[in-house]
């Protein structure tokens, strides 16, 4: 008989090398043999399950794209979903669909028809599409949610007290379930790739939301999570080292958990609300903020500006955007590329908070409450001989002065700063109180940024509905990249089973850089307002970040939906 190993090469989707690796692989850790393959790399889960369809003669179907029926759903319960992986999809004249993430044994089905006393008809869906729709169709730690309930129902207090996972009692204890629960949640939030999770409590409700390429997605929840909410909250404070007994004031803390997806770090961050406690975890990711500077998205033109401003051996670099725009990866981007291109380099930097350590820098953490804030540390950092000093961020005229004579006095001073554009930079630092003539002489460049959803390369789809406005500024901007008509690409949001059906997968950098001229010196110190500065840079290659975005919609990376959004 013909295996998935033998199937993917006569399908072309494997080299001989890349089932010879597989096959070892499923003898080393006894995975299946689409496990091994997907794990691997070697083939896209889609590819491996078409495959097995046609191995096994079942029907393949999409979950997340077609979801399940009610009346379906209500014949499995979640944890005998879990036990088998598969999914109920629709009932008709009696007979049960079901999609398996793995091909069903005969000796499986036998078990599932007589559980729920009905014939059963299988058939194929990949894995990651049956976990996705198994948490949105019975809802995050339903059955952990439902053992709760059980035995407190069992239990049936006289008075019910607030019960927080302190310690556990036992393999089915609450504390148990509740540590579970609290796993499970903070599980899906990585698979699905969050960068924050969020926890509300309303009045009857606990609401779940992930922050997925910057934009919250509410997740599905089980009846009865609600009253769980301060035992999930007590669990996470035990995490981060925080004291439970308080609830009246904000809270902040870091916690470090390992599971599949290896080690990850969070900051958590809890306020107190009239109905509860409200927790954010911000997804502390290394490997994002370490990212090499070509893999940004900035354009050869931007990455030749940039390259030229950070090897200057002083003056200011400001990186400018709204909070979540990316900033941060940017600034420690150009550290990592400096600290490799020139290790005689002394850098330090005053973070808050710090949020990685980076071997080969010195870190500061400010702390507000004790006086080490910005400035008073920047005062004590000129003392320490660096070469390049990283703050940050300017919040305020003090910081803002120092960071500027540092900058004047022969250090690369690097920052951040809250304006909507690399122009406004320069009369909000004016606007704190810094004198024009200084602003002038200190600031060499501003980097303004935001960040814009890829389309999934999965299913991207060709737009045929375009403005007329959108058209001529696509042509104008195609004609500047040199680009034939053939050569152009207007992509529009599909939606797969791999980017849970938004249409998009990750996100990219826009930019603009200011480089700062005499000219522009000039009418800096002279307090110019916004609109002749950018007339002025214009005229010395500034181009705005929307032209940078309209040109990644001419390459396929984003569409215009998403520049629309954003600028």
């Amino acid at each position: 008989m013909t295996d998935l190993f033998t199937q993917l090469l006569q399908d072309g989707a494997m080299t001989p090398e890349e089932v010879n690796t597989a096959q070892k692989r499923v003898q080393r850790t006894g995975q299946s043999m689409e496990e091994a393959v997907i794990a691997l790399g070697f083939c896209q889960e889609d590819k491996v399950y078409e495959a097995l369809a046609k191995l096994t003669g079942l029907p393949l179907c999409n979950p997340v794209a077609t979801p399940p029926t009610t009346e379906a759903l209500a014949k499995i319960p979640q944890a005998l979903a879990q036990n088998f992986s598969c999914i109920p999809m629709r009932l008709e004249d009696g007979i049960l669909t079901v999609a398996f993430a793995h091909i069903p044994q005969a000796a499986q089905l036998d078990q599932l028809r007589l559980l729920l006393g009905m014939p059963c008809s299988p058939s194929l869906a990949p894995a990651s599409a049956v976990e996705t729709q198994l948490q949105n169709s019975y809802g995050i730690g339903a059955e952990k949610v439902r053992k709760i309930r059980d035995q407190r129902s069992a239990e049936a207090p006289a008075v019910t007290e607030e019960i927080a996972p302190l310690e556990t009692t036992g393999e089915n204890s609450e504390g148990d379930s509740v540590v579970s629960l609290v796993d499970e949640i903070l599980d899906a939030a990585l698979s699905a790739g969050a960068t924050d999770i969020h926890l509300e409590p309303f009045p009857g409700k606990l609401k779940i939301r992930f922050r997925i390429d910057g934009l919250l997605q509410e997740v599905s929840t089980p009846p009865g999570i609600e009253a769980l909410a301060d035992s999930i909250v007590s669990r996470i404070k035990v995490l981060a080292h925080l004291d439970i007994a308080e609830k009246r004031l904000p809270h902040d803390g870091r916690m470090r958990i390992q599971g599949k997806h290896g080690i990850r770090d969070l900051r958590v961050s809890i306020l107190p609300t009239r109905h509860g406690e409200t927790l954010c975890l911000r997804v502390l990711n290394a490997g994002n903020l370490m990212m090499e500077m070509a893999n940004l998205g900035l354009s050869p033109e931007h990455l030749t500006r940039l390259n030229t401003q950070m090897h200057r051996p002083n003056g200011l670099l400001l990186v400018t955007g709204p909070t979540g725009s990316g900033k941060t990866t940017t600034l420690y981007s150009v550290l990592s590329h400096l600290m490799t291109d020139r290790p005689d380099l002394k850098i330090i930097t005053v973070e808050d908070p710090v949020e990685y350590d980076i071997p080969g820098i010195t870190q500061i953490q400010t702390h507000t409450e004790i006086g080490l804030t910005f400035s008073t540390t920047l005062r004590s950092i000129l003392r320490h001989d660096p070469d390049v000093i990283l703050v940050g961020e300017i919040r305020d005229r003090e910081t803002a002065e120092i960071a500027i004579q540092a900058a004047l006095t022969g250090h690369l001073v690097l920052s951040t700063l809250h304006t909507s554009d690399a122009v406004g930079a320069i009369n909000r630092l004016i606007n704190m109180g810094v004198e024009s003539d200084l602003v002038a002489s200190a600031l060499h460049c501003v980097i303004a940024q935001r960040l814009v959803r890829k389309l999934c390369p999965n299913c991207a789809m060709q737009d045929t509905d375009i403005a007329p406005e959108d058209a001529k500024l696509l042509a104008a901007t195609a004609k500047k990249l040199g680009l034939h008509t053939h050569a152009v690409k207007k992509a529009a949001p599909g939606g797969c089973m791999y980017c849970r059906n938004t249409g998009y997968a990750g996100r990219i950098g826009i930019y603009e850089i200011l480089e700062v001229n005499e000219e522009l010196e000039d009418l800096i110190s002279a307090k110019s307002p916004n609109a002749l500065l950018r007339e002025k840079a214009r005229k010395a290659g500034w181009t705005p970040y929307v032209n940078d975005a309209y040109q990644k919609v001419l390459q396929g990376i984003t569409d215009l939906s998403e520049l629309h959004r954003l600028c």
